[in-house]
């Protein structure tokens, strides 16, 4: 039986490194994403948030004590992205994106054990985004999403004019996949980053914000697991074909 010959151009070795070197056919890396909310539009987390719950929740008026710094703070764009260095937002830890199924069944006359061909009447309903996020001292779960989804809750998910007085929605939230890559070409080592698809949800807003529960047992890391709904959703290539025409 005939040795394989590894060092070999031809090898099949060679063949499949040569593969697995080059950026479109790279293998992904799972921890290598990152989230970016547009909170541009979500006018009561704009204006003064503190202001806006003491008008909705009457009886605890005084209770929700949010500093307009700290929330500004918050959802500062250096939290969201910095020059020359993506970051995103800095809070989330874990994503769940949505999948997709269609309805499909055998429709037809059924005998002699014929099947009838399948048949699609639709999709089902999108699930819903789910975020995890980590607790820090400035909260952004109990500072940014729990008064977001208190005013959703108040002013509906109805059709508005984004940047109106009662708009609730993020006009996008994205969630960018990356992978290792030198620009100089595929062939080249897998050194740098750079995006490779990025998930976008359209009108955006929290409607699960999920209790919490502290003990005196052992400590580690707080974190949140958030729903998000949303009108629809797209993923596009960032960067593919770029690679496949590099030489």
């Amino acid at each position: 039986m005939p040795t394989p010959q590894t060092n070999a151009e031809n090898s099949p070795y060679s063949y499949y490194l040569d593969i697995l070197g080059q950026w479109p056919t790279g293998i992904a890396l799972a921890s290598q994403w990152l989230v970016l909310i547009d909170f541009t539009s979500v006018t009561p987390l704009l204006n003064n948030i503190q202001n806006t719950l003491s008008n909705l929740e009457t009886e605890s008026a005084n209770g929700w004590r949010y500093n307009n710094e700290v929330t500004k703070y918050l959802i500062d764009g250096k939290l969201e992205y910095s020059y020359g260095n993506l970051m995103g937002c800095a809070f989330a830890r874990q994503v769940n994106l949505p999948g997709e199924t269609i309805k499909a069944s055998n429709q037809g006359l059924d005998y002699g054990g014929f099947q009838a061909p399948a048949t699609s009447n639709g999709r089902t309903k999108y699930d819903k985004l789910s975020l995890t996020f980590l607790e820090t001292n400035a909260s952004f779960v109990d500072f940014i999403l729990r008064p977001w989804a208190v005013a959703v809750g108040y002013y509906g998910l109805v059709a508005r004019q984004p940047n109106t007085a009662n708009y609730v929605k993020a006009t996008t939230l994205k969630v960018v996949m990356f992978a290792k890559t030198n620009k100089l070409g595929s062939k080249a080592a897998l050194t740098s980053m750079t995006e490779r698809k990025i998930y976008t949800f359209y009108n955006v807003a929290p409607v699960t914000i999920p209790s919490e529960e502290y003990s005196y047992m052992e400590e580690g890391l707080r974190v949140s697991q958030v729903e998000f709904v949303y009108d629809s959703y797209s993923v596009s290539d960032a960067n593919s074909i770029s690679y496949i025409n590099s030489p």
